[in-house]
């Protein structure tokens, strides 16, 4: 890492203000060749983390921009950093950015500053997905759990499991050395420490539904007999007409989705045919596609008549799934209710009446409190996998610390310690790490 590296730091596109950014021992030296203002005689005795106002010459034009230096190692990649914001738009960035490499620069690749920045110890590898997961996050729950990710939450919990399996190790392998001192006591002891152990991965690997809900959604199929109102109701959420309504039974012959967020959260409606005996070879096509989308979701919305009793079929369709979580939405309550209909919500597509009710209970079903800014939960799935495999070796030290002898129970708490460390980096392959860095874009 003894080159200086250069890129622009801001979306390409036309804007207010761009930001190039150097990082290296290198980095003052080079701004001071292109950056003069009237405050210093030369750039390279800068004070750290105050913006300049200057002129920046690169040759063929000149334009007036901010110029800042963050001293080592109190910056972003724990390197001398200077970056320029100088006015948008991608002709002059790009010129400004070939001067720099002219002067001695070098093009960064896709995340270089934040993978030198974990290189020098300003993040750990989990905390720097969490970058990545606020980059890219699309709702302020993923936002959350990002952020909480880069603020080192994860990090701490991970370090303080593998502090506990190390110290188990340590007094394991002080045990073989010391038999007839150490060796009861420290298999005494073993079951109920690798329970502990074992309780604290489970806490994070129970968040992991929530993770993926955090990061996907909820996934709700809308099912029902034909003209029951699904697509109405779907119109009806969205406050748009997405989904095609007439009075023809039939009308929706595949799946249709959308999604609306609701309390921080995604919920990806699916509108699916209305499910009967058909003939119609094109329509059982979309009876079995609902009924499939109905398996795969996470929460069924069976549409009823209002104003009619439940009949045999929809009984049967709520048989059907019994074992998922099923919200009964009577439909078409505008036109009155049957007194047998006491169980479910009643709204009307037509109106709107009542349908924020079905969003509220939807998000209080599944999150209960859980995504908010306050709460930890696991949505990479590779913290995922290293996790699992974590649990997994300290269930089978678990299940061998009766009769297996200490050595082989230290395969697999040295196994678990490899694996929980590829999470904060300790023990990531450089593969690993390059993987993820290149995830990140230019200039991050």
């Amino acid at each position: 890492m003894s080159n200086t590296i250069a890129a622009i730091a801001t979306p390409f596109g036309t804007g207010a203000i761009g930001v190039i950014r150097l990082s290296g021992d290198d980095s003052l030296n080079i701004a001071n060749q292109v950056f003069s203002t009237k405050k210093l005689d030369s750039f390279c005795n800068a004070t750290p983390n105050h913006m300049y106002f200057g002129k920046l010459d690169c040759e063929t034009f000149c334009d007036n921009c901010l110029a800042v230096y963050f001293k080592k190692p109190h910056s972003f990649t724990g390197e001398d950093v200077v970056e320029f914001q100088c006015h948008g738009g991608i002709r002059l960035l790009e010129e400004v950015l070939k001067t720099l490499i002219l002067k001695g620069a070098t093009l960064a690749s896709k995340g270089e500053f934040t993978k030198r920045a974990f290189l020098n110890g300003k993040y750990s590898l989990s905390e720097a997905e969490g970058i990545i997961d606020m980059i890219s996050s699309e709702n302020t729950a993923a936002l959350n759990a990002g952020y909480r990710q880069m603020s080192g939450h994860l990090t701490k919990k991970v370090d303080k499991i593998s502090k506990q399996i190390l110290d188990i190790t340590a007094s394991l392998e002080a045990s073989l050395d010391y038999p007839e001192e150490l060796e009861e006591e420290v298999r005494e002891n073993l079951p109920e420490q690798l329970k502990s152990v074992q309780q604290n991965l489970k806490v994070l690997l129970d968040t992991v539904n929530y993770g993926r809900i955090i990061k996907s959604g909820i996934n709700v199929s809308i099912i029902g007999r034909p003209n029951i109102g699904k697509s109405s109701l779907l119109n009806a959420i969205l406050k748009k007409d997405r989904a095609i309504v007439t009075d023809i039974a039939g009308t929706t012959r595949d799946t249709l989705e959308e999604k609306i967020e609701k309390n921080g959260v995604f919920i990806n409606f699916i509108d699916t045919a209305g499910i009967r005996d058909t003939s119609d070879q094109v329509e059982k096509i979309g009876v079995d596609r609902a009924l499939n989308s109905a398996e795969n979701a996470d929460i069924v919305v069976m549409m009823l008549d209002a104003g009619k009793k439940i009949c045999d079929e929809e009984i049967e369709l709520l048989d059907k799934f019994k074992n998922k979580p099923v919200l009964k939405v009577y439909n078409k309550m505008d036109l009155g209710k049957d007194k047998a209909n006491n169980d479910g919500l009643f709204v009307s597509a037509k109106t709107g009446e009542n349908i924020h009710l079905i969003l509220d209970k939807i998000c209080d079903y599944f999150m209960q409190g859980i995504v908010d800014s306050s709460g930890d939960v696991i949505t990479n799935i590779r913290h995922i996998e290293a996790l699992k495999s974590t649990y997994d070796f300290i269930s089978n030290a678990l299940i061998d610390c009766e009769n297996t002898p200490s050595e082989c129970i230290l395969i697999d708490l040295k196994a678990s310690y490899l694996e929980l460390g590829k999470i904060t980096g300790d023990t990531a392959s450089e593969d690993i790490i390059d993987t993820i860095f290149s995830k990140f874009c230019l200039g991050k």
